[in-house]
């Protein structure tokens, strides 16, 4: 089956230029992919690395085609608000950050909220572009301001960025990616969202309940990231949401 995959792969690559959906997890990006794989006739990868030994083999041919060879190649990636984004991410990695798989898990909130703080690496939002985007299509998605209507896009050499923020109407999405991918028609079909997984009620719980101290709060709120893609008030709203001190 991977054989074929990769088959099936590289014959779409010679159809239409091909997309890759990469951006860190937990920014809505399942959906893009899973509605771009049914509508866009080229090659379409979804990952949250570019390695050359990713685990997902269709990543180094696409490596390859955009990086060595020099093909063309339309890149979509998301942002998200970074606290909201972690705590999401943490539920999606529970037993990696807990070491107890969910099933089994009888911590309480605050339990969660002390091993989310010590054990979740919380700058993988504030530097990814930089690490990802930057280092390896030389795109610096920091060196102009970014609209405030959550959509951009770069070019350089070979390769197109689009940029949305998660935040924005699906319909935005919609718009944005038909004209960044030149479709006639394109339809977002939303699925896999946190309420069907079996932590759904206890990160709900937990994302109503939990505040953080002002460092931490601090720490997101000022970084380049969030000032970044974020307006003041949209800053401001998420430090009165998820700060202890009101």
């Amino acid at each position: 089956m991977d054989w074929m995959n990769r088959k099936n792969f590289q014959r779409k690559l010679q159809k239409a230029t091909p997309v890759h959906v990469y951006q860190m997890g937990k920014v809505g990006s399942t959906s893009i992919y899973r509605s771009l794989s049914q509508q866009y006739p080229g090659a379409v990868l979804h990952t949250h690395g570019f390695s050359p030994n990713h685990e997902n083999p269709n990543t180094g041919i696409l490596r390859d085609w955009a990086l060595v060879k020099k093909r063309p190649l339309k890149v979509i990636s998301l942002t998200r608000e970074p606290i909201g984004r972690n705590v999401s991410a943490f539920f999606e990695n529970f037993e990696r950050d807990t070491g107890t798989p969910y099933s089994a898990s009888r911590y309480t909130i605050e339990e969660l909220k002390a091993i989310f703080l010590s054990n979740y690496r919380h700058d993988i939002p504030l530097t990814w572009f930089d690490r990802h985007i930057l280092e390896n299509f030389g795109i610096d998605v920091y060196a102009s301001p970014f609209p405030e209507n959550g959509i951009a896009t770069y070019s350089r050499e070979n390769i197109e960025l689009l940029v949305m923020r998660l935040d924005i109407p699906d319909n935005e999405k919609v718009a944005a990616i038909k004209k960044f991918l030149g479709l006639e028609e394109f339809h977002l079909h939303n699925k896999n969202i946190g309420g069907e997984k079996d932590y759904s009620a206890t990160y709900r719980e937990f994302s109503s309940k939990v505040k953080f101290a002002p460092d931490y709060i601090e720490q997101m709120c000022r970084s380049k990231y969030f000032n970044h893609f974020y307006s003041k008030e949209a800053i401001e709203a998420a430090s009165m949401k998820w700060s202890d001190e009101r």
